[in-house]
């Protein structure tokens, strides 16, 4: 390090659980990458505005990592510059149409594009009445890949000239009534909505549960699509969004690499690839 000024580490910043779901297939990726190079991984979860303040103030005096990966949620102009003055480069993971500064790599799924499809794909079934579910998420200063999800399904129902009222966006708790409170809100709704879009299949999944425990047929009586594709998605045939974390955690490795090495990279917006895979909670709209 005294000889070249490099640490020969790469820090990854997570603003969720370490151990959920994305943030462990991204971490799978980073590491097979950074591991095969002789690299070191540094995780940091960033979960709240004092530990995200306390990572960035202390990344000038530390300047223990090469370069440092940003996961699912976009930094400010400040904490950008702050790199930049250490001469550390920036890789963004699902931070799509949020950040587009010139030396901040940015790879991901396009989070609207693919909304909109699975809009579009339950428009040509025949529903009119689409509700999405989220969960609550407190910003803590932090602009989600979530918000993105939202805003593609607000432009998703425009473009299929759908109307949205008020209450079609749910935000549940994060807790094991979250099932049960996204179908009490459902159920109180007018119209009823016949299909709905979970931000995750975390949120699908119980979902699907609540509906099945009070007599609901799915997707007779109404069609879920989930987003993730996890291993449990698919062995519940649940319909979902499928995209694969550990893939381009994998190119955020490399990218940071190359970049800490002084390469260049001839492209600043790498999008990954989604499948809308159709399984057994998606079917045409109820007939009246």
């Amino acid at each position: 390090m005294l000889r070249t000024g490099k640490t020969n580490r790469i820090a990854l910043t997570v603003g969720n659980s370490l151990a959920g779901w994305f943030s462990s297939q991204l971490a799978e990726g980073v590491y097979a990458v950074l591991a095969s190079q002789g690299y070191d991984l540094l995780s940091y979860r960033l979960a709240n505005a004092d530990q995200r303040r306390d990572f960035f103030s202390s990344m000038p005096v530390k300047r223990n990592a090469d370069a440092v990966i940003i996961s699912s949620f976009d930094i400010s102009e400040t904490e950008r510059r702050t790199l930049e003055q250490l001469g550390m480069p920036v890789i963004g993971v699902n931070t799509i149409g949020l950040t587009e500064q010139q030396d901040m790599i940015s790879i991901g799924v396009d989070e609207i594009k693919a909304m909109r499809q699975t809009v579009h794909q339950l428009a040509g079934l025949g529903h009119r009445n689409i509700a999405f579910i989220c969960k609550q998420q407190a910003s803590n200063g932090f602009i989600w890949e979530a918000d993105q999800r939202i805003e593609g399904f607000r432009l998703g129902m425009a473009a299929e000239g759908l109307n949205l009222p008020d209450g079609y966006i749910i935000a549940v708790q994060d807790n094991e009534f979250a099932g049960a409170e996204a179908l009490s809100s459902l159920l109180a709704l007018s119209p009823r909505p016949t299909a709905v879009c979970c931000i995750s299949d975390e949120n699908a999944i119980p979902l699907i549960h609540a509906l099945h425990s009070y007599g609901f047929r799915v997707p007779e009586d109404i069609s879920v699509i989930g987003f993730d594709d996890w291993p449990m998605a698919q062995a519940l045939n649940i319909s979902t969004v499928r995209h694969d974390p550990r893939s381009y955690g994998a190119l955020a490795a490399d990218a940071a690499i190359r970049l800490s090495r002084g390469e260049i990279l001839t492209e600043s917006c790498i999008v990954v690839p989604t499948t809308l895979m159709l399984r057994g909670t998606t079917g045409p709209a109820p007939r009246d």
